[in-house]
């Protein structure tokens, strides 16, 4: 709100300066010569009058005879020698030529008096002193009308304010996967048709999303009958050779696989992804899952690096074995011998890293990684590069669990891929955007 107030109350305000200064500046050349006209025509008035009082006097006594005279003004009106005031050529000329010469320092007027070396000077007027007074009380009037605009600029502003924050409010509600979320205004709001938009968006983006999931569960479900069929046929089948039976066999499983993770990608993909948490022992089971999975492939040496005991708050367990197994299999389609695990924590903050002994990941490409259907090395097929969407599935899980996954340098020589996340100890953790 400081933003957008500061640059309407300073809009206004420079409109109203601009405004004011220019009605001021009217009113200046209106007030100058008017005052200009008045104090001619009594400087005039003065010197025919003077002229009618001191003409039988000598020059040198009409200082002496203008004191003695009981004028009653509220300036000083005297006679001075033309000699005593130091003036310029252009002032000097118009003073000759029977013009008023104002001597602004000074706040005196003065006009030569004809056929004669002397002049009349008028002042210091008061008048002018007030004038210099009503500059500094401009400022402080300028001052006290930009106070005052910031109070109706704040009343105007405050309910329009409070709309807005209505607004982010709801867009925040709304992306963070609550996806029920509408805002209404009252007829009388500025922001009524934008909260009538924002509804309509938001009812756009839910039958979208409820016509995806459809769609996803639809092909699952044509796509899972007519391979269980080809497997019990295959099965029944005594004209193939047990090779081919197993090769076919082989490429069933894998589109089997292909179709359980479009499943889970397209579930974690979802705005709100429904975690089914517990607070389990986390060191102890990735021990264990690691121990059975170097069971299974004795072929590389799958090893727990470091091991970091301790409370690792609410899980959902069916998404941490997901992403182990991921990783780990990551790791075993690219590596040499080795492969290390690490669990660790800092604080507040949870990592779990999958290193491995293989080429490395080239730095360009480390964010590509978890793209789905992205396989770095084109050479590789479905059968040892997988379907691409395993890295991309660990991603998902790492925003659904409030956290992230990267990928860097293994000290192995090839990657290390790691997931961290913030360690919750309620059971309510932020859903995917």
């Amino acid at each position: 709100m400081k933003k957008l107030f500061v640059q309407f109350y300073l809009l206004l305000f420079v409109c109203f300066l601009v405004m004011t200064m220019l009605v001021g500046l009217v009113y200046k050349f209106t007030a100058e010569r008017a005052g200009r006209q008045s104090l001619d025509d009594l400087m005039k008035s003065s010197l025919y009058l003077m002229r009618s009082e001191l003409r039988e006097i000598p020059p040198c006594n009409w200082s002496k005879t203008l004191n003695e005279l009981d004028l009653n003004l509220s300036f000083d009106l005297r006679i001075e020698p033309l000699s005593k005031f130091q003036l310029g050529d252009s002032a000097m000329q118009h003073l000759r030529a029977g013009d008023i010469v104002a001597l602004d320092d000074e706040y005196t007027f003065i006009q030569r008096i004809p056929r004669s070396h002397y002049v009349l000077a008028v002042g210091p007027i008061p008048y002018l002193y007030f004038m210099h007074e009503m500059r500094l009380l401009d400022i402080a009037l300028m001052a006290f009308i930009a106070i005052s605009l910031a109070f109706p600029v704040f009343i105007w502003m405050r309910p329009h304010w409070q709309d807005m924050l209505r607004l982010e409010n709801a867009a925040q509600r709304f992306g963070d996967g609550h996806l029920g979320e509408r805002i209404h205004f009252d007829s009388l709001s500025s922001f009524e048709r934008l909260g009538v938009a924002f509804n309509q968006m938001a009812d756009n983006i839910n039958a979208l999303i409820a016509s995806k999931k459809q769609l996803i569960d639809g092909i699952a479900h044509e796509l899972r009958t007519p391979l269980v069929r080809l497997r019990y046929r295959l099965e029944m089948s005594e004209n193939l050779t047990a090779a081919e039976s197993q090769a076919l066999n082989r490429e069933i499983g894998q589109l089997e696989a292909l179709i359980e993770e479009l499943l889970t990608y397209a579930r974690l993909d979802r705005p709100q992804t429904e975690l089914s948490l517990t607070t389990p022992d986390l060191p102890g089971w990735i021990a264990a899952h690691v121990e059975d999975v170097q069971a299974v492939n004795p072929q590389r040496d799958i090893t727990l690096n470091q091991l970091t005991p301790g409370d690792y708050g609410a899980l959902d367990m069916r998404l941490m074995e997901r992403v182990l197994d991921n990783l780990i299999n990551n790791a075993m389609r690219y590596s040499q011998t080795k492969i290390q695990v690490s669990l660790t924590r800092n604080g507040s903050l949870a990592c779990l890293e999958v290193e491995d002994d293989g080429p490395g990941i080239a730095a360009d490409e480390r964010e590509r990684v978890f793209e789905p259907f992205v396989r770095l090395d084109p050479s590789r097929d479905r059968a040892t590069g997988g379907c691409g969407l395993g890295l991309a599935i660990v991603h998902s899980i790492a925003t659904a669990m409030g956290g992230h996954a990267s990928c860097d340098t293994s000290p192995l020589g090839g990657a290390r891929f790691r997931l961290q996340w913030p360690i919750y100890h309620h059971i309510s953790l932020p859903a995917a955007s």
